[in-house]
């Protein structure tokens, strides 16, 4: 114990105060001296808090390398506790107290006030006072607390000891400077400074207390001033030099390039070191990492260490400039190491801080639910970075479809795919030995629409996969995953379930979900609403449902609340699923959805305006035929609904043709076009003879019950109603009877059994809204589309030829039928009613 600051013991009558520090009679020999606290060092206000705070704990620890300030703020520390005098306290350095000192220590407390502080600098473990001395004078004297600097993770700890007393460890921000404490070391020193070099000068210090003394040290003996960002990074680059260097010194094994390379990983391990290639000149990279951290390189810790700021920044810049090529090798073997290790997040984070994008890609492929699951955010900043930054080779293309927004939407985007199908080889060579390129090229085909080519690649990809026998699961399960995506997006719904339900059983929890999202929209196709169910039903609480891998079970989950009756509620998680990443290619079906949404809860007029709002979409994610059908039949069932049925039949001409997945549509569409004959017959023959799934069974029986109800009144035949009957309670569909327009609702429900009438009725109608399209005239359509927000009455005249008057006379109509009163509500209105193509903003 030092007599520096001396205190006479209580008891002594003679002296008139009770001072801070405690003496002892016989000072243990080899301790090291205590310096006067420098007048150039300004109070560590922030810390000397927190540490105050901390002593309602028995012990604290300060952990840190060497000039991280340990030492400077224990005396600070106590210099502070000077005026408190219910507190004895003593200051010693652990490595050179012997143990024999003990018992001194104990009386010196004794005979002092009755709580006592000791702390204890310099603390080693295996010289001087060990963790047991210090559990011994704890268990000794029930008043004591300690506060102990270390270099060292020491016993202290240790579980076991944080039953007996309650040990906190100081966070290492906290042992560094503020950016209000550095600029007030710095006017200590005299140095003349503005906001820009401080502010610099803290951002290249990192708050290392070692480094701001040495830099305001040199300003103040130079005479130099502080006042710009270049003066700021001159200075902090030789405080950082000469730091490095004298702990160097300092070290009793040498550093080589090959020790310098530890600067690439962001902690240290025996096992990253050797990963990395570090090759210690001598001994063993394990006792390499010990010198390390007893030397005060590191910051301490029980299970990994990570280089002190300063040594890192400059042992990194001398080894990138000498050896730049070892450090790129070295980065990659840490970033496989990292990934293989379980530590993907960080792996991602130092391949984007070194601009490797092509690595970054890879990992957020094959490891990117791991990172989203430990930092959703950071894993955002992730993609952005590698959207910004990245050369757009396949891999980064594919992973940017598949997890960024941003990307999925972008008008850019098929340029971007076309870019990167130049780059791969063609399915036969990828066939035969590049499995990883034959995955990528179906997935890029299919996202530029090129879907016949795609599907020809899955077959070679399948045939691939079953003949090999040594694939790893990961890799096992994309193909099929693409495969059965290929199958969809071509109508083959059969081959599309069979691979997703090979990824289902196989692939990690994100990609199964992202397989059982696929699945459970494929049965919601077909119908099943009841498997439908049971594919969600597992793991409902599931994380992974939150993540761009779990959007299309969010969209399943949206249709079956759609499919129970609940529009108003699957409308609104509708309008927050983006299905712009997992969900991407499920956009088709996701509009028709929220369409139905629309008309079931009374928002039929704004349905439309929905469909064309989806359709952005295919701009940078084309439809296959199969799927353009989906968003034909949506369409033709707003029409319906808003009492255009012969426009809704027209749209069925050309490419569309009658097929069993636009049957029922047709059928509909003949229905409420006054067609019920026809319609009765396109259904019948439909619904029976061609082997529809349920849903499309359902629907053409549904039209058929109308049209026979339309054509026979009170007797019609109750077998077809029956059977859809039947269908709805196997599978528990019932959306399809909100086709019955209100005026043959009655009708048809007296043709059905109690329970079947009660399921029907606490659904909505599509005609529930009771709104129409506006029917316009061809010269109110001519009038309509050179109507622009900029345009007047005089340039739409002389653009269609006609007086100004008639324009006027057309634009009035045009209005009242709108039920609007100015040209950009007209223009917004027309938009909303799909009557035009424009952007309504335009």
């Amino acid at each position: 114990m030092t007599n520096l600051f001396a205190r006479p013991r209580r008891g002594r009558p003679d002296h008139l105060e009770v001072s801070m520090l405690i003496d002892v009679d016989t000072v243990p020999t080899a301790v090291r001296a205590v310096r006067r606290i420098s007048r150039f060092w300004a109070s560590r206000t922030h810390s000397l808090a927190l540490l105050r705070d901390a002593l309602t704990s028995d012990v604290v620890l300060l952990r840190g390398p060497a000039g991280v300030g340990k030492t400077s703020l224990l005396r600070q520390f106590a210099a502070s506790l000077d005026d408190d005098t219910q507190r004895g306290v003593q200051f010693i350095d652990g490595s050179l107290t012997t143990p024999e000192s003990i018992p001194q220590i104990l009386a010196a407390f004794d005979e002092g006030p009755s709580a006592h502080v000791l702390l204890i600098d310099n603390h080693v473990e295996g010289a001087g006072l060990s963790t047991d001395h210090l559990l011994h004078l704890l268990r000794s004297d029930p008043n004591l607390q300690i506060v102990v600097a270390t270099r060292q993770a020491t016993g202290l700890e240790s579980p076991l000891v944080a039953l007996e007393f309650d040990v906190q460890v100081i966070p290492a921000e906290h042992l560094l400077m503020t950016r209000d404490e550095l600029a007030e070391v710095l006017e200590l020193n005299g140095v003349a400074t503005t906001e820009v070099g401080i502010d610099a000068l803290a951002e290249r210090t990192h708050g290392w207390p070692a480094l701001v003394q040495l830099a305001s040290a040199r300003l103040r003996l130079e005479g130099m001033p502080l006042r710009t960002r270049d003066e700021a990074m001159a200075v902090a680059e030789y405080a950082n030099a000469a730091l490095t260097a004298d702990l160097e010194q300092r070290l009793d094994v040498p550093v080589s390039d090959d020790v310098r390379l530890l600067a690439v990983a962001p902690h240290v391990t025996v096992a990253i070191a050797d990963a990395m290639g570090v090759d210690p000149l001598s001994g063993s990279t394990g006792e390499l990492v010990a010198h390390l951290r007893d030397a005060g390189f590191m910051w301490p810790s029980s299970t990994r260490l990570t280089l002190a700021e300063p040594i890192r920044e400059q042992w990194l810049r001398e080894i990138t400039e000498r050896r730049p090529d070892d450090v790129g090798r070295a980065r990659l073997r840490l970033l496989a190491h990292l990934v293989d290790g379980g530590e993907p997040l960080l792996a991602a984070q130092l391949a984007a801080d070194a601009a490797q994008w092509a690595t970054l890609a890879g990992v957020l492929r094959s490891s990117g639910p791991e990172i989203w699951a430990r930092d959703p955010e950071g894993f955002e900043r992730l993609v952005a970075h590698l959207r910004a930054h990245a050369s757009m080779t396949p891999a980064v293309v594919d992973v940017l479809l598949m997890l960024d927004p941003v990307t999925a939407t972008s008008l850019d985007t098929p340029g971007l795919v076309v870019t990167a199908l130049g780059q791969l080889p063609d399915a036969k060579s990828a066939a035969s030995g590049n499995v990883d390129a034959l995955i990528l090229r179906v997935s890029l085909l299919r996202a530029a629409g090129r879907f016949a080519l795609s599907t020809e690649a899955a077959a070679m990809l399948g045939d691939v996969v079953r003949r090999s026998r040594e694939l790893r699961p990961e890799v096992f399960c994309e193909p099929w995953y693409q495969i059965g995506m290929t199958a969809f997006a071509m109508g083959k719904l059969r081959d599309a379930r069979a691979a997703l339900t090979q990824v289902e059983g196989a692939a990690p929890p994100a990609r199964r979900m992202r397989a059982r999202g696929v699945i459970a929209i494929l049965d919601l196709l077909e119908g099943d609403v009841r498997g439908a169910r049971q594919v969600l039903t597992p793991g409902r609480d599931d994380n992974w449902r939150v993540s761009p891998w779990g959007e299309g079970i969010r969209l399943a989950e949206a249709w079956l609340q759609l499919e129970a009756g609940d529009a108003a509620g699957a409308r609104a998680l509708l309008d927050g699923i983006p299905a712009t990443a997992g969900a991407r290619e499920l956009w088709p079906f996701a509009a028709g959805v929220h369409a139905l949404s629309f008309l079931l809860s009374g928002s039929a007029s704004d349905a439309l305006g929905l469909l064309r709002t989806w359709m952005v979409r295919a701009r940078s994610t084309p439809p296959s035929h199969y799927q353009s059908t989906q968003i034909l039949t949506a369409r033709a069932k707003v029409l319906i609904a808003l009492r255009q049925a012969r426009k809704a039949l027209s749209l069925f001409e050309g490419p569309f043709a009658l097929a069993s997945t636009t049957a029922p549509a047709i059928a509909l569409s003949q229905l409420y076009a006054g067609r019920a004959h026809e319609a009765f017959v396109m259904s019948v023959k439909w619904g029976l003879h061609h082997e529809p799934a349920p849903r499309a069974a359902l629907e053409s029986l549904v039209v058929s019950v109308v049209a026979d109800v339309r054509l026979n009144g009170v007797a019609a035949h109750r077998t077809a109603a029956q059977r859809a009957e039947a269908l709805s309670a196997r599978y528990d569909l019932w959306s399809p009877w909100s086709a019955v327009a209100p005026e043959d609702r009655a009708l048809v429900l007296q043709m059905l059994s109690p329970a079947s009438r009660d399921e029907i009725t606490r659904r909505c109608s599509f005609f529930a809204s009771s709104v129409s399209v506006p029917h316009l005239t061809k010269r109110e359509q001519v009038v309509l589309v050179h109507l622009t927000p900029t345009s007047t009455i005089a340039d739409i005249a002389r653009a269609l030829v006609v007086s100004p008057n008639t324009v006027k006379t057309q634009l009035q109509s045009l209005y009242r039928k709108l039920g609007v009163s100015d040209r950009s509500s007209a223009i917004r209105a027309a938009h909303a009613w799909g009557l035009i193509e424009t952007d309504p903003e335009g």
